[in-house]
């Protein structure tokens, strides 16, 4: 994927917002609301079609998200038709749509302005506007009944990366006259691949071109009446025998504990599923996502790797999500006071002079500081150089996991099974019967969603999980309480919370349990004064506690989530190594959606690179 930029735009006299490389408006200076009312929503049935829909979500795809208009106003429409039908079968939207050159924050905000009639919308989408990083950003609305998909990048490289239906299309952006490298074949053999029977287009244009590409595709095309003083417009509609995908109406199970089982927990629940969570310990957040703190940034390569591509999203996602969940009232400590990186050796320089000369990241996610940037940044005296992620920062993982339990809990569709060994699980009609501590159940669809124990199980026995013991110390130290920031070398160090600080982690390859260990808490603190050249502010630094526990990968270091072997209905998600804070979120989404058949929240690229069944044979 080559890198983004900023789309160049002016304002002409009637402060409509002008493409300057393609000499065309983003909407009609006759009032761009109403052209979106009748060029796409009326003429795609809407919002009428969403009454009758047969299914629980529906799906629009959009050619062109230029100002946000088309989206906007789909977003009143849908909480309108929410509000007069609360017990209607569809119950959310999603909305994917493409944009080549994004407008900036800034020029989003002057364009906004003249939407007086949806102030309240356009500043949630302002606050929600992702950094022009390529790939697909998912913004959620309205809790969770309005899904926004902004893919940043080419719609003829990214549409073939989309999977899911689309009800009815937004055939948008600049005319095919103006903008020739969109209005390919190409685009209309790819809608009509996302289209279903009953699929509906509406385009501004009436041009031959669109006209004969759209029938070349498949679809049914007519001409009607244009907008305003446009004379003539396109619509199709696409009949095909595809079958509509259904959400699953039985219980889903869930075996786990940690904060991916929570956050799939709460992905399931909002779309209405029924959820069963058991867990083997007292509590949840026993193992794994018992840390006080953890760290929240992504990994960044100087290239466009699947794994940075995987952890920009998803760090830019868990941003957004622990800041929802927090707002709907459960209280957990989370802090986003930035990231250092420190160079504290060679090779830890190369990469990082290489990242900020390649500059594909914002400088709003990354940027270079020196050896005094940083120690100003920290509050403390460091003597690196180094990268500073200014977005990043750190949460508890066990206060998370420990409300978003107590928040599910109130939920009527939710139940849970602590003090719930599962000992074994067999295949059982078309579901899973479960051998537990606390006698057996039935599962019709089953998710592990256990670390370290993923592979405990006969389907999974052979996949290739290795599990490392990490140890975190709890440290004292006075003179550290200046530190703003959190600190990254080969370990890390958090900013004080509640009196400590946490500072880890080891990695033992060889242990069979999660032990506390002396020797553990002496190497972290010694990591801290190698690395950071015996600093005076970590001197009198003293352990009081820590904690252990197990983290799980695989050979690629690559998450494990999908289905395992999908006529089964088993799932995994899990093999995050120490990164389950920040992946947790958007894997759960994305398995979520796999579940429930709707869009889904990465390219199909990564999809596939991340395939639960990438390890495994055809055969259970």
């Amino acid at each position: 994927m080559s890198q983004l930029t900023h789309a160049k735009i002016h304002f002409n006299e009637q402060g409509t917002p002008v493409a300057s490389d393609f000499d065309d408006v983003y909407f009609s200076n006759d009032g761009g609301m109403a052209e979106t009312s009748y060029v796409f929503l009326q003429q795609n049935g809407l919002p009428e079609r969403w009454h009758t829909h047969s299914g629980p979500a529906f799906h629009i795809i959009e050619t062109g998200f230029g100002t946000g208009a088309n989206f906007l106003l789909s977003w009143l429409r849908f909480r309108q038709y929410r509000q007069l039908f609360p017990d209607a079968v569809c119950q959310r939207l999603y909305f994917s749509s493409f944009e080549k050159f994004p407008l900036s924050h800034a020029d989003l905000t002057q364009a906004l302005a003249v939407h007086t009639e949806l102030k309240q919308q356009c500043q949630q989408l302002l606050d929600a506007y992702p950094l022009c990083i390529g790939g697909c950003h998912r913004l959620s609305f309205d809790n969770g009944s309005v899904v926004l998909d902004l893919w940043f990048g080419d719609v003829n490289t990214l549409l073939p990366q989309l999977n899911a239906k689309a009800d009815a299309i937004y055939l948008d952006g600049f005319a095919p006259s103006k903008n020739p490298d969109m209005w390919q074949q190409q685009l209309f053999t790819g809608l009509a691949r996302l289209s279903g029977n009953g699929s509906t287009v509406s385009t501004f244009t009436s041009a031959g071109l669109v006209k004969r590409g759209l029938q070349q595709a498949g679809f049914t095309v007519s001409k009607i009446k244009g907008f305003g003083r446009k004379r003539e417009m396109l619509t199709a509609i696409m009949a095909t025998d595809t079958a509509t995908p259904t959400q699953p109406n039985n219980e889903i199970t869930i075996i786990g504990g940690g904060i991916a089982s929570l956050c799939t927990a709460l992905a399931l629940t909002q779309r209405g599923v029924a959820v069963h969570l058991i867990c083997e310990d007292d509590r949840v957040a026993r193992q794994a996502s018992q840390n006080r703190q953890g760290a929240v940034y992504p990994n960044l390569h100087a290239n466009l790797t699947d794994d940075s591509q995987l952890h920009a999203q998803a760090f830019l996602f868990a941003r957004r999500f622990y800041q929802h969940w927090q707002q709907q009232g459960l209280s957990f400590a989370m802090d986003w006071c930035g990231l250092l990186h420190l160079a504290s050796n060679t090779l830890l320089q190369q990469r990082q002079q290489k990242l900020i000369d390649k500059a594909l990241w914002p400088t709003k996610l990354v940027q270079a500081v020196n050896a005094s940037e940083a120690s100003a940044i920290a509050g403390l005296e460091l003597p690196h150089s180094g990268i500073y992620l200014p977005l990043a920062g750190w949460l508890s993982p066990q206060q998370f996991c420990l409300q978003a339990l107590q928040y599910l809990q109130q939920q009527k569709l939710f139940r849970f099974s602590p003090d719930c060994k599962v000992r074994a699980i067999r295949q059982h009609n078309s579901g899973w019967h479960l051998d537990t501590a606390a006698g057996e159940y039935q599962a019709a669809v089953l998710v592990l969603a256990c670390g370290s124990k993923l592979a405990e199980f006969a389907p999974t026995a052979q996949l290739p999980l290795n599990k490392i013991r990490g140890q975190v110390s709890y440290v004292q130290a006075s003179a550290m309480a200046p530190l703003k920031t959190v600190l990254c070398h080969k370990g890390y160090i958090t900013p004080q919370w509640q009196n400590l600080h946490s500072v880890g982690a080891t990695f033992d390859r060889n242990a069979t349990e999660a032990f506390i260990s002396a020797q553990d808490n002496s190497e972290n603190v010694e990591l801290v004064r190698q690395q950071l050249q015996q600093p005076a502010w970590f001197a009198k630094a003293e352990v009081t506690d820590a904690t252990a526990a197990f983290r799980a990968t695989v050979p690629d270091h690559l998450p494990l989530v999908g289905p395992l072997a999908e006529q089964q209905n088993l799932y995994l998600i899990g093999a995050m190594g120490a990164r389950g804070i920040m992946l947790s979120p958007l894997l759960a989404e994305l398995l979520v959606c796999q579940i429930c058949a709707e869009p889904l929240p990465l390219s199909q690229q990564l999809c596939e690179r991340l395939a639960a069944t990438r390890f495994h044979s055809d055969t259970l």
